[in-house]
């Protein structure tokens, strides 16, 4: 085949042509790509990779003081509740809270007179008792005379010795007749000693001098006594000093000894310190929410009886003191750089000295600890994150009821009913952890919740 001269040409692809965006579309992309950087950089560097914030204090000569914290209540120290031994009606009410009273006053009257009927019956049953003495002796004098008529026909043998017999016997049974009814004098005589005591109780009467805190009782109100006697007055036998009943961590009781000296605060004078001195502390544990804790008793003075019994009182038992050596802060032995694990005590080397040494048991084992440790704080969270955290453990140590025994010495369950913690405790962590929250970073925050639903659940090892 031959080509004409007028073959047509041989045609080519048509060539691709990329077009690069511009304008409007150019600066909507560039503005992505920024702001997936910056949140990027937000969420997952911004914690770990920054550099932790520092803040310098001077090495100064001060006091250094080891003390274990812990809170408790006030109480007189002698406290004396007053019942009624008898059943009646209260006639009269005579003195009334906050009232002093010395010992023997009349402080109520219940209505006498079923028991001023008995004092004159046990009087009557006495003066019948005694006319039968008289009775019977004169029976006694007959008998006499006639075993000596008889005894008289006998020895000249007017009579049989049956006669003589017979009258001996009737002259033994006169005189064991009157024996019986001086028995009886002295058995009636004893009533009526016992109706003149119960006369005498239905006037209840001061046992000491001190100060009523406590009325039970109102006028016309009808005491019923039993087994258990009714309580109707509470005095307190001297309110110029008190003592403090502090619950001491089982972590921390080890420590304590008599004779410590004791420093507290009351919510009315927050402003006011008191002092005082560790007097006894009570064997018996009190177990609460999976809680062990022992009762440390210390007396304190009561300047113008201020302090009132019941008051909660936030403790520190002081464990050691040193004055005038060189201190640094304690948080500056506490503290963590980024990247690297947490050293104990024993690792550092040294005891920690700084202001104020916390007690032993006061970051081990306890909720506040496990907060901080697993959320992983930097030093600046730390700082704000810690006196949440022992804000809440104060609230939840004053919520603690008094008196739950351990079985046998071991520790109960731990748990209110249905394996639920103790519901001021419960709500003293999760206003804490409410106020926490905001501090964190969101990867935190999913934390705090987990320990959250743990802790409310009744899980993990929470000592408070």
């Amino acid at each position: 085949m031959t080509a004409t001269p007028f073959s047509a040409a041989p045609k080519t692809k048509p060539k691709r042509r990329f077009r690069v965006p511009g304008g409007k579309g150019l600066w909507i992309g560039l503005g992505v790509l920024l702001l997936a950087a910056v949140a990027v950089w937000f969420f997952f560097l911004r914690g770990g990779d920054k550099a932790d914030p520092y803040r310098t204090e001077a090495a100064a000569m001060g006091e250094i003081v080891s003390s274990v914290s812990a809170s408790g209540t006030l109480e007189a120290l002698v406290t004396v509740e007053v019942g009624s031994q008898l059943s009646g009606q209260v006639t009269q009410v005579l003195v009334d809270y906050n009232d002093r009273v010395r010992k023997g006053q009349v402080m109520a009257v219940l209505d006498p007179q079923t028991q001023r009927s008995s004092v004159e019956q046990s009087a009557a049953s006495v003066q019948a008792a005694q006319a039968s003495v008289a009775q019977q002796q004169a029976s006694v004098a007959l008998a006499q005379a006639e075993y000596d008529r008889q005894k008289f026909l006998f020895d000249r043998g007017i009579v049989a010795q049956a006669a003589l017999d017979t009258a001996s016997a009737s002259l033994q049974t006169a005189r064991a007749a009157v024996r019986a009814a001086q028995a009886q004098v002295a058995q009636q005589q004893a009533a009526l000693r016992s109706n003149q005591a119960n006369l005498g109780r239905t006037a209840i009467v001061a046992p000491i001098d001190g100060v009523v805190i406590d009325r039970q009782i109102e006028p016309g109100q009808t005491v019923a006594s039993g087994l258990n006697v009714a309580v109707l007055f509470t005095l307190a036998q001297d309110l110029s000093r008190v003592q403090a009943l502090i619950n001491v961590d089982e972590a921390d009781i080890g420590s304590v000894k008599v004779g410590q000296a004791v420093r507290f605060t009351v919510d009315a004078y927050p402003n006011d310190n008191f002092t005082g001195e560790v007097t006894r502390i009570r064997m018996l544990p009190t177990a609460e929410s999976n809680v062990v804790a022992y009762t440390v008793e210390a007396e304190a003075a009561n300047p113008g009886e201020r302090l009132l019994p019941g008051m909660t009182a936030n403790a520190e038992i002081i464990l050691s003191q040193q004055r005038n050596v060189l201190r640094v802060p304690n948080s500056a032995l506490r503290f963590t750089p980024a990247g690297m694990t947490a050293q104990t005590g024993a690792q550092r080397g040294g005891a920690q000295g700084g202001q104020r040494a916390a007690g032993r048991g006061g970051q081990r084992g306890n909720m506040a600890a496990r907060i901080v440790e697993e959320l992983n704080l930097d030093a600046a969270q730390k700082a704000k994150v810690e006196p949440i955290l022992q804000r809440a453990q104060q609230t939840a140590r004053a919520s603690r009821p008094q008196g739950t025994r351990a079985a046998g010495g071991q520790r109960q369950g731990g748990q209110a009913s249905g394996g639920r913690r103790n519901p001021a405790m419960a709500a003293a962590f999760n206003a804490a952890f409410d106020e926490i929250k905001p501090l964190l970073r969101p990867d935190q925050q999913t934390k705090l919740e987990t320990l959250r639903s743990q802790f409310a659940g009744g899980g993990g090892r929470g000592v408070v």
